[in-house]
């Protein structure tokens, strides 16, 4: 690539950025945005609660990811109203993320890391979209479809398909995804995770409480991520690769040795996360 290339090519995504730029800090976007956080914090604290469920016996409860959530919500009254709402906070939510990392709201700057951590805020965007879509085929679906994992399984499936290539892109999204789980458990640990709150802001007491359940909601989320980069690291190795979503990871806790008490504190911990995503709502710095 000459120097008249690559000046072009940042001249390019200057402009984007810009332009970005000028969306993310329009006065709806940001109301949008942190009814995002909401509708993500509901969605986790329902996960977390059911669960509970599991482990406590509740007749008929089993373990949910996202997508399951979504379609146990369905089934209460009232549910199909709350997934309407639902599907403009995580339209919203998407969006956000993906200009998050268009414009680099959290100062992480144009290094090879920094890009890659870029590119997974707008792949949890692009995830969002399609929470929102799957919340809208359960509105419109006559018969609610209350399986889990099934995107994860599927896609799995067609990587594992494309020769060499599939199962060496399988093992590197497993290894991204334990390497991410180290990274959520330092941010929590460290207090990290709170460089992109308006610090100013902060009470004192939702300081206290932030801290607390970022330590338990990061420290959940990381064993998580280190079971599901597990799940896909041995899925080349496996004749019948199995679901890799969220709540395959707690069925594998579950079946450890300690398995209620690790998915008790799971729960705990995905509720944990839900909370701070309210907290998110309030003192995110979302430009």
């Amino acid at each position: 690539m000459n120097n008249e290339t690559k000046e072009a090519v940042a001249e390019l995504v200057d402009a984007v950025s810009d332009a970005a730029g000028e969306v993310v800090r329009h006065k709806w976007i940001r109301r949008l945005s942190r009814f995002g956080f909401y509708s993500k914090g509901l969605l986790f604290i329902i996960i977390g609660a059911i669960a509970l469920m599991v482990v406590a016996g509740v007749h008929g409860a089993k373990m949910v990811d996202q997508r399951g959530a979504l379609a146990a919500l369905a089934e209460e009254p009232y549910g199909r109203v709350f997934l309407i709402i639902f599907v403009v906070g995580a339209a919203a939510h998407g969006l956000w993320n993906i200009l998050r990392a268009i414009v680099d709201i959290d100062n992480l700057g144009r290094h090879w890391f920094s890009i890659f951590k870029r590119c997974i805020a707008a792949m949890i965007g692009i995830f969002y979209m399609g929470l929102g879509l799957s919340a809208a085929e359960i509105i419109v679906a006559a018969k609610v479809d209350l399986g889990s994992s099934q995107a994860e399984e599927t896609f799995v499936s067609v990587l594992l398909m494309i020769p060499v290539f599939g199962a060496l892109w399988a093992v590197i999204i497993g290894i991204g995804l334990v390497g991410a789980g180290f990274n959520e458990i330092y941010s929590g640990l460290s207090g990290r995770f709170r460089d992109t709150y308006r610090r100013l802001s902060l009470e004192s007491r939702h300081d206290r409480s932030i801290q607390a359940l970022g330590v338990l909601s990061y420290s959940v989320r990381a064993v998580l991520l280190a079971v599901m980069g597990y799940f896909f690291i041995k899925a080349p190795f496996d004749s019948h690769p199995g679901p890799i979503g969220l709540d395959a990871a707690l069925l594998a806790l579950l079946r450890t040795g300690f398995g209620r008490t690790m998915v008790a504190i799971a729960g705990a911990g995905l509720i944990a996360h839900g909370l701070l995503a309210f907290f998110e709502a309030r003192y995110r710095r979302l430009w």
